[in-house]
């Protein structure tokens, strides 16, 4: 309950995380950059787009609910005397 309370749940770190789903589709658009082709650069964006949408609603998601929890555990531990809080 400790380390959840002092976690960080800021939004910024969240969607940092989730770098990687857009590395993809951007690898794929910069090879249709490469070899001209209109249909492979749309279809990298459709889908860099449809990534970032829902990218931000799950970590707007995940967010609420990660405070929530946090708040809870830090007033958990703040009712526990030193000693009971390492049980």
């Amino acid at each position: 309950m400790r380390l959840w309370s002092l976690s960080d749940v800021s939004a910024g770190r969240q969607l940092s995380a989730q770098i990687a789903y857009f590395a993809t589709p951007a690898i794929f658009g910069i090879y249709g950059l490469a070899t001209g082709s209109l249909t492979m650069i749309g279809v990298a964006f459709v889908c860099i787009l449809l990534l970032l949408a829902w990218g931000l609603v799950s970590t707007w998601r995940e967010r609420r609910d990660s405070v929530l929890m946090q708040s809870v555990c830090a007033k958990i531990l703040a009712t526990l005397s030193p000693g009971e809080e390492r049980k």
